[in-house]
């Protein structure tokens, strides 16, 4: 009989999954367990406001034995549409003789979880499976509170606060998620009524994609939507004299504005885009009717150069005095006829902050953790950090969080639907076990570096609009 003379192959073993060991370790993650337990989507009604406030009151139980203060506020009204009652929590330690003041920004809602059936196990349940925690805002941002929270509880406990003189503010609401009219912008209007002036704020915001402090910050773009909507002549496809065809109209319009391109960003901060978003006309079931009306939803991510307002002018100055090219097209003098709708009252307004001490202090901190200097960048959608500088315009701002898409462990495989699950706002969304104590870890020296620099001359504000006069066309070509 001949020889089998395949050769058999040996799986590599994968590392185990990492598994907290220590106290501290234990004790952060079961609080962020915790916390995702508890179904804290937006309470948009009264009747929804319990879990709200249980993630507030678990925070307050976790930092009563570290000599904290804390203050609950209740907010509401404010907005024609969106008055609900908002519950929001402060809590502040002082230490030393402190002449810094640094803040951290962040919530406990968490968006709807969407069709339950679609996840592999309780959107709420708080599993912890091959390393990670699963749950409804672990990592959006559950995660990233316990995480803060957590270092500042071990720098008091383990008394590594001897040579700090600073005043460490956790700023939490459970309205981000949603119309965010009666949480942080209510809680630092309070904290200014107070007289108290931060220095300094840290939004724990997701801020990398794969791996914990890659990235840092250092603001984000704005938000501002809004519609165009083409009238036409509805009539039979083959007889033109039947028919006045809005998506003609409504193509060209795109076409102008996706033609500009904008060079208004920094190093630092990705320029302004125009995106269609959205269109409707017609129906795919009847081939031969021209629609009576078209209509697009679109979008701007813009920079803290531009302002809702002059975006609003600048579209439909476009539309009125469109480039040379488009004068040649045949529905050219439709244009004007376009309806144009800015939704200026609902844009998330952009803002920049300067990379200053807490940036050179928390980058720092990366690299004694890590090993590597992270990325300072604006990239990303739009936070609860473009409130602060209406309030304290001379305050920093970075964002460092947990990564957006769930986070890779070094110490496992990353799950096979990586990028396609888990991340935020995502179906299964998780967080890795090792990431939130990492993440602890890098607020703490954070906390240490900047406690110990000596505190510099304020900086100019850097989030004014310098009007939008600093774009480019892209091409000035024929459709």
């Amino acid at each position: 009989m001949a020889k089998n003379n395949k050769t058999s192959q040996k799986k590599t073993a994968l590392p185990k999954a990492f598994q907290p060991t220590t106290d501290a370790d234990i004790r952060l993650i079961d609080f962020a367990q915790l916390l995702v337990r508890v179904p804290s989507v937006t309470a948009l009604n009264d009747d929804d406001l319990g879990p709200s406030r249980e993630t507030l009151d678990l925070v307050e139980d976790f930092v009563k034995d570290t000599g904290a203060e804390t203050h609950r506020m209740s907010f509401s009204g404010g907005h024609d549409k969106w008055d609900y009652e908002v519950d929001n929590l402060y809590v502040e330690w002082v230490i030393g003789n402190p002449d810094k003041h640094l803040c951290y920004i962040g919530h406990t809602d968490v968006v709807p979880t969407g069709d339950d059936e679609k996840w592999s196990r309780a959107p709420f349940g708080g599993e912890i499976i091959d390393g990670y925690l699963y749950g409804r805002g672990t990592t959006d941002m559950k995660g990233s509170v316990a995480s803060f929270t957590g270092a500042v509880k071990d720098l008091i406990e383990r008394s590594e606060t001897e040579d700090l003189n600073i005043r460490i503010g956790i700023l939490l609401t459970t309205d981000e998620e949603w119309a965010a009219v009666n949480g942080t912008r209510k809680i630092l209007d309070w904290l200014k009524s107070e007289g108290k002036t931060p220095d300094a704020f840290i939004v724990g915001e997701p801020s990398s994609h794969d791996e914990v402090g890659s990235h840092i910050k250092l603001g984000r773009r704005g938000s501002l939507c809004g519609t165009f909507t083409a009238k036409g002549v509805q009539g039979h496809a083959a007889y033109t004299e039947l028919f006045e065809n809005p998506n003609r109209a409504l193509s060209l319009a795109l076409t102008i504005l996706n033609s500009e391109a904008w060079n208004d960003g920094n190093e630092y901060f990705p320029d302004t885009n125009f995106e269609a978003v959205a269109l409707d006309s017609g129906d795919f079931g009847a081939t031969a009717i021209i629609p009576g009306e078209a209509k697009a939803l679109w979008n701007f991510r813009f920079t803290h150069n531009q302002t809702p307002e002059e975006l609003d002018a600048y579209v439909k100055d476009k539309l009125k005095n469109p480039p040379e090219w488009a004068k040649d097209h045949p529905d050219f003098d439709k244009l004007d006829q376009i309806e144009v709708v800015s939704n200026i009252d609902t844009a998330s307004v952009p803002y920049y902050s300067e990379p200053g001490d807490l940036a050179d202090a928390a980058s720092d901190a990366v690299k004694t953790v890590k090993g590597d200097k992270p990325v300072l960048n604006g990239s990303g959608g739009t936070t609860d950090g473009r409130f602060v500088q209406d309030y304290f315009p001379d305050a920093e701002i970075i964002e460092l969080g947990l990564p957006e898409r769930g986070g890779c462990s070094k110490h496992a495989e990353p799950p096979a639907d990586y990028s396609k699950k888990g991340g935020m706002h995502q179906i299964d969304e998780r967080a890795s076990l090792e990431d939130m104590v990492i993440l602890r870890d890098i607020f703490k020296e954070t906390i240490k570096n900047y406690g110990q620099q000596q505190k510099h001359e304020q900086r100019k504000p850097t989030g004014k609009h310098a009007g939008n006069d600093n774009h480019r066309t892209a091409g000035k070509r024929k459709p």
